[in-house]
């Protein structure tokens, strides 16, 4: 019944959410790079809200409710040599405060490269400058009440744009339940609610904040856990028309374009689906499919694999690893590496 229970107040509040809400997304905005997977795990599963009972402390990143005691002095490391050769990863680690508490602290950064500088007239200067953003997170979890736990990140990020800089603060908020036989897990996520105190330039921008429900269950009979999250419940509506375009018309069939995306479109943008394969508590297989990255990122027309991931972990005594392979369309995908050193491999327990 506590399960029936659940799933519903899971569907109450997507339904909620979806209809009554509005806010800014798409390309407005800044420090996008929130947005990103942070772990092999979490792009594996397509950016899927982590929901699942037995958190690795990479997933703890993404949803702090489910910090606990048993990520104390654990170390997480996380790498992906992203599109453009743009370098992205961050390191994580958790440890005990008082007699029970457990907090994480995170550095992530994204590097975009160095870039030839040009003047108004297009002409090169012979001079260079990087970019690059920056993030400090501390998170902190704890019980709530009996199966339901909350937690908190607060964020600092940076961004250096070669003579520009921005500075902002931010915080996530997280509840999660969890059933009483461990096999279903629901939960609520707010991100990046914060605000930026320093401006690129003279106007500040909005952070991408988003509202996120997740939803985990292992099949009682088959070694399946199957994910499901409903992300930016904040705005139903995440279809992009390019208003740049002098005509309606399809250059390649001469029929008229929609418009506008239908209601069942709309709605579909929103899910990203999840499954893995329990090989065994050594070894697991993920994939996912997120329907909003494919309806972005694929050509019109020409269909192709965008949104779709998939990667595996190898869980050992002292530590485990973790791959993702996340398809991006036509420019290509994106390799993530993750590696979780846990307290065995420090010699503590």
């Amino acid at each position: 019944m506590v399960k029936k229970h659940a799933s519903l107040f899971f569907f109450m509040l997507l339904g909620f959410f979806s209809l009554n809400a509005d806010a800014q997304l798409g390309g407005n905005g800044v420090f996008r790079f929130l947005n990103l997977p942070n772990s092999a795990r979490v792009a594996a599963m397509g950016n899927v809200l982590p929901m699942q009972n037995t958190a690795e402390l990479d997933d703890v990143f993404a949803n702090p409710s489910l910090l606990s005691a048993t990520h104390q002095n654990t170390l997480s490391l996380n790498y992906s040599n992203y599109i453009a050769d743009i370098n992205f990863g961050n390191v994580q680690y958790a440890f005990k405060v008082g007699a029970k508490k457990t907090v994480s602290t995170a550095l992530m950064m994204i590097n975009y490269g160095d870039f030839e500088e040009y003047d108004e007239t297009a002409t090169a200067t012979g001079a260079n400058f990087s970019a690059a953003d920056y993030l400090l997170n501390i998170g902190y979890g704890d019980v709530l009440y009996k199966n339901i736990s909350y937690g908190i990140n607060v964020k600092a990020i940076y961004g250096s744009y070669d003579i520009y800089r921005s500075f902002a603060l931010a915080t996530d908020l997280a509840f999660t339940y969890k059933d009483s036989s461990n096999t279903l897990a629901t939960g609520l996520v707010l991100k990046n609610i914060g605000y930026q105190l320093d401006a690129f330039e003279n106007q500040k921008e909005r952070l991408p904040f988003e509202i996120a429900l997740g939803m985990s269950k292992k099949l009682q009979f088959a070694p399946i856990r199957y994910h499901i999250s409903y992300k930016h419940l904040q705005k139903f509506d995440l279809s992009y028309r390019n208003t740049g375009e002098s005509s309606d018309i399809d250059l390649i069939s001469g029929e008229q374009k929609k418009s506008r995306a239908s209601f069942g479109s709309k709605l579909s943008q929103h899910f990203v689906f999840g499954a893995e394969l329990l090989f065994s508590a050594t070894f697991q297989i993920q994939g996912a499919y997120n329907l909003q990255q494919h309806k972005e990122l694929s050509v019109e027309g020409l269909g192709g694999t965008a949104g779709l991931s998939f990667g595996f972990s190898v869980n050992l005594k002292k530590l485990s690893l973790s791959y993702a392979h996340s398809q991006l369309g036509s420019a290509g995908g994106n390799n993530y590496f993750s590696l979780n050193l846990k307290p065995d491999f420090f010699g503590k327990r």
